[in-house]
């Protein structure tokens, strides 16, 4: 079995609403969305094999919004709802689901 998966990727985009392409949306959720969720999936047989654990890294913009980061917004929701759902479902497993919601930061 695998022991942990630590699901970190991201990317982001400024824009507001009205301006953002629809390209922006799908770009953005294609690495934080769906490749958490592709990653998670691949993984899964082996992490619940080891009672493992899924750390997924998202953001409190996950959790509230902020103007001009609707694209990133979207898709740290989905992250954060994923999350929550696969913790339910991995409970009687013994896998353990943790959410890491950085907020601002200044990177040295």
């Amino acid at each position: 079995g695998l022991w942990g998966l630590v699901n970190n990727a991201g990317i982001s985009t400024f824009g507001e609403v009205e301006f953002a392409s629809l390209d922006n949306y799908k770009d953005v959720a294609e690495i934080n969305l769906w490749g958490t969720v592709r990653v998670t999936k691949a993984f899964l047989p082996l992490i619940r094999r080891a009672k493992g654990r899924v750390v997924n890294i998202t953001s409190m913009l996950g959790r509230m919004v902020s103007p001009s980061r609707s694209c990133y917004c979207i898709s740290k929701f989905g992250v954060a709802a994923f999350s929550d759902c696969l913790r339910q479902e991995m409970y009687r497993w013994g896998v353990r689901v943790i959410l890491i919601e950085p907020s601002n930061f200044v990177a040295a």
